[in-house]
């Protein structure tokens, strides 16, 4: 006899939007291809850079067949492993290690996955939000089916909604990201979410978040920065040892790969770059027009924009993207290893160092821009933004105000996931790229 399943109160009155995506397993099958399609062929168009690291065929790998991160999430759940899903950079990581779960980053830039997230979301609506509810709730993404909570920060409108779409299907926590981060009172609500998250971990998993296991955890990841921190000080030179789009597959595959080997795997690049700098093997000379990228995020596999800068003969050499640049470049900082203080240090490292201009003021994210341009002696700006991303789109008249005073170029690129307009965008970047040589 069948058991009666307990009725859960946390989906009642809630509105199956899954039920309306009439998605058949053909289609989602044709999704799966052509994700993979384009995936190899982001590959196909590094593989023709010059002197390009070997050691970068792991994350390639990764990228493409996530076969080996199932059978380990499959063993990790068997024996009672949690898996927290997360969207944004503003979800302390140090908190999921420390309850002994596994963090999962699920964001998306598959054009072919929005179709599907069409027929629940309005159509004027971010492509990165659409994207990523078609790639997740069709079971395109592979991984998405390990999550036993998802992690939203509210960073704008489209997340709110994504979060409560997801909730008719997932478990899915919030993060109440404040408006303003620079008073005292947007301080005490922010540790507040902080010590939230820290009691939810612990209640789902099991594990008490101690003193010794959040120390760990937090040393766990300065070591991560300490590697990646490593690698964009190499992006410094005046000819560049490695490519834009190579740093962006490194830093993409964090999003899900186990950290120890991730971290393994970025040694061993480090090791390769610092050997080829040795021997004088660069991807770019000194006369490479050096771009600094900003804006809206680029979700593997969306990389149109990375390809035509980078094939138009710039490199870029640095960004302060949440998938790349920002993603974990600021480590926990912290005076003491009391609980207080861990937690104090692990709200502030989660708020105060993101330049996402979702809060009200976001002068620091100019400051960071500057401060870029001249460590990595840069000769302009890329401005990416996502249609329909209005926080970054409201931010380019501030931004090329000011770049223009200083007399730096700025071009504006304004696109979705389709590459329909790459002609276009090429023609522009390659415009911009000739005048800055002429300049």
């Amino acid at each position: 006899m069948e058991e009666k399943k307990e009725k859960n109160p946390f989906f009642e009155n809630r509105y199956p939007y899954e039920n309306d995506m009439q998605v058949t397993s053909q289609k989602i099958k044709e999704i799966k291809e052509s994700y993979f399609k384009l995936g190899e062929n982001n590959l196909s168009h590094l593989k023709k850079t010059p002197n390009r690291v070997k050691s970068i065929e792991y994350f390639e790998k990764m990228l493409q067949d996530r076969s080996q991160r199932v059978k380990e999430l499959e063993e990790a759940k068997a024996k009672g492993k949690k898996v927290v899903g997360v969207f944004c950079i503003h979800v302390p990581e140090e908190l999921i290690y420390a309850a002994g779960a596994i963090p999962l980053r699920l964001s998306c830039g598959h054009y072919d996955s929005i179709a599907p997230a069409e027929e629940i979301i309005p159509k004027n609506t971010c492509p990165l939000i659409k994207s990523s509810v078609g790639y997740n709730l069709n079971n395109i993404n592979p991984l998405f089916k390990f999550c036993d909570v998802i992690i939203v920060p509210t960073s704008c409108d489209g997340k709110k909604k994504m979060a409560e779409i997801l909730s008719n299907k997932y478990n899915i926590w919030t993060l109440d990201l404040p408006q303003d981060k620079e008073n005292a009172s947007t301080k005490e609500f922010w540790e507040a979410q902080i010590y939230s998250l820290k009691e939810k971990l612990e209640n789902l998993t099991g594990n008490k978040i101690s003193k010794k296991n959040l120390k760990e955890s937090i040393l766990l990841l300065h070591k991560r920065v300490e590697l990646v921190r490593t690698l964009f000080e190499m992006r410094k030179y005046e000819c560049a040892p490695i490519n834009g789009r190579d740093v962006y597959l490194v830093m993409q595959v964090a999003f899900f790969d186990d950290i120890k080997r991730w971290m393994d795997q970025l040694l061993n690049l480090l090791k390769e770059v610092k050997d080829n700098v040795i021997k004088k093997k660069f991807v770019s000379d000194k006369n490479t027009p050096r771009i600094i990228l900003t804006g809206s995020p680029l979700v593997w596999p969306n990389m149109k924009i990375l390809n035509i800068l980078e094939e138009s003969g710039a490199i870029i050499i640095a960004d302060d993207t949440c998938v790349c640049g920002q993603y974990f470049y600021n480590p926990v900082e912290t005076d003491d290893w009391s609980m207080k203080a861990m937690i104090e240090a692990i709200a502030d490292k989660a708020l105060l160092p993101s330049v996402c201009p979702i809060f009200t003021h976001s002068d620091d994210r100019m400051d960071r821009l500057l401060e870029l341009i001249e460590q990595y002696n840069a000769n302009g700006v890329v401005y990416h933004v996502l249609r329909l991303c209005q926080v970054f789109d409201f931010e380019y008249a501030k931004v090329s105000k000011i770049l223009e005073k200083k007399g730096i170029p700025i071009l504006k690129i304004e696109t979705e996931y389709s590459e329909e307009d790459i002609g276009q965008i090429r023609t522009r970047i390659e415009a911009f790229i000739e005048m800055m040589g002429a300049k």
